[in-house]
């Protein structure tokens, strides 16, 4: 979290205020769904984590312990139905 002016920042409340502003700016008007779902992620992508790619998990699998590695693998043949 960041403090600006001595109030605090949450990482959702840039989304409200986006919408708060959209609805305001449209205000009177019927709003299609996909207009609607579009401005609703634009807030959601600030605060979703990205996926790693290919090599860091790669890493982090290397770096864990073999049991936890023995557990990864147990549940990715579970997964994959190998």
């Amino acid at each position: 979290m960041s403090t600006t002016s001595s109030k605090v920042v949450t990482p959702s409340r840039g989304a409200r205020a986006r919408l708060r502003a959209h609805f305001l700016a449209n205000l009177g008007r019927v709003m299609e769904s996909d207009e609607l779902r579009s401005v609703c992620n634009e807030g959601a992508a600030n605060i979703t984590l990205q996926r790693p790619d290919l090599n860091k998990l790669l890493v982090q699998v290397r770096r864990a312990t073999a049991a936890d590695q023995r557990a990864l693998l147990d549940w990715l043949k579970t997964k994959f139905k190998a």
